[in-house]
């Protein structure tokens, strides 16, 4: 974040509120600011102070520890069936109200997305019940340019009025994308419409253009949900993917889909904080969800599926979550790698102390 003063100086009065929490978070992790702990070893005697991290899910230095409990759980939740990987694209005229609507727009593409899978798969030609489905969202590519699109995970099974599980009608085929990028698109325009999001003219438009929607079939969803576990609970780049930053730029590893291969791609150092910082998500919005048999309101309808399966029903599922008192971390010392305790507990700064000046400027002038 060595460029952030420069882009505020440029981007400054354009920085909306979660951008700017999401900007100081970054810069506040792990330091004196956020409060931590000092550790002594019992061996050597030596201590080791360790700050506090922000927590934030744009910060690329957090999140590991969440990502791996996520992934986890869901390998041991997932149904003993065939899974399918869904993910629509935002058509590339609809990106700008990503920018000026984040928070109605991004809900709505998530509304209507999900209902798209619904409606497809309640169609008897393709399934005929009730589904059950996890989506995640996620709005950037390698290069870090605005690109929103949603991945579901569908399990290909479904529960009828009766209770019956119901198969796909054809085995290891969910649906042509085609079939949801038709649904969505028509759900979407309309609400867009309605709510005077787009004019009639750009509905019009929007709908003489083709949509996108990717389908693949994953076996039992475990390369699916590691696949996603990757940006569950982590930022749009790692520290892994920068190669090099000077004074002006910085040098990236980008991955081309097509030839799979790897190459090197600079950008100034203004524009790599500006690309970043669109990916702040508005403040409430999950970037997690679960429709149908998945939901948590639906443990009951996924008890009765289990049976049906053959499948064992964990204690989360059931209701009957029994809480372990969690053991303390335990640490190894840098310097003899003995173990460390705890010695000293440092609160968090106040409020007016974790304030960095630059944003508070910026703050002002916006205002």
């Amino acid at each position: 974040m060595r460029f952030y003063k420069p882009y505020l100086s440029r981007y400054g009065e354009t920085l909306t509120p979660d951008q700017r929490n999401a900007l100081q978070s970054i810069l506040l992790c792990r330091t004196e600011a956020m409060g931590g702990h000092r550790f002594r070893c019992t061996h050597c005697r030596h201590e080791h102070f360790a700050w506090h991290s922000c927590n934030h899910r744009l910060c690329p230095r957090c999140g590991a520890a969440d990502t791996a409990a996520w992934v986890s759980k869901k390998l041991e939740e997932r149904l003993p069936v065939d899974h399918y990987l869904v993910t629509f694209t935002l058509p590339a005229r609809l990106r700008s109200l990503c920018l000026t609507q984040g928070t109605v727009f991004y809900r709505l593409f998530f509304r209507c997305a999900s209902q798209a899978i619904k409606d497809v798969l309640a169609d008897p030609r393709h399934l005929g019940g009730q589904c059950g489905f996890m989506g995640m969202f996620q709005s950037w590519r390698q290069d870090l340019l605005l690109h929103p699109h949603i991945h579901f995970i569908v399990p290909g099974i479904g529960l009828g009025k009766d209770g019956n599980l119901i198969k796909l009608k054809r085995k290891n085929w969910l649906a042509r994308g085609e079939v949801f990028a038709k649904r969505l698109q028509s759900l979407l325009l309309n609400e867009l419409r309605e709510s005077c999001l787009l004019d009639s003219g750009q509905v019009r438009s929007l709908w003489r253009r083709g949509w996108n929607c990717d389908v693949q079939g994953f076996g039992n969803g475990e390369n699916a949900i590691k696949y996603l576990g990757r940006y569950v609970f982590k930022s749009p780049i790692s520290d892994a993917r920068i190669q090099t930053i000077n004074t002006r730029s910085v040098w990236i590893k980008v991955k081309d889909r097509k030839t799979r291969s790897y190459h090197s791609v600079e950008i100034e150092g203004i524009e790599f904080v500006r690309r970043f910082l669109l990916h702040a998500l508005p403040s409430g919005f999950h970037r997690i969800r679960y429709y149908g048999f998945l939901h948590s309101r639906c443990r009951d309808k996924l008890q009765l599926i289990r049976g049906q399966l053959g499948a064992p029903v964990s204690d989360t599922e059931s209701g009957q979550e029994k809480t372990v008192p969690a053991e303390p971390p335990t640490y190894s010392c840098p310097h003899c790698g003995h173990t460390m305790i705890s010695i000293e507990h440092r609160s968090r700064a106040p409020p007016w102390r974790r304030s960095i000046p630059e944003l508070c400027n910026t703050r002002s002038q916006a205002a």
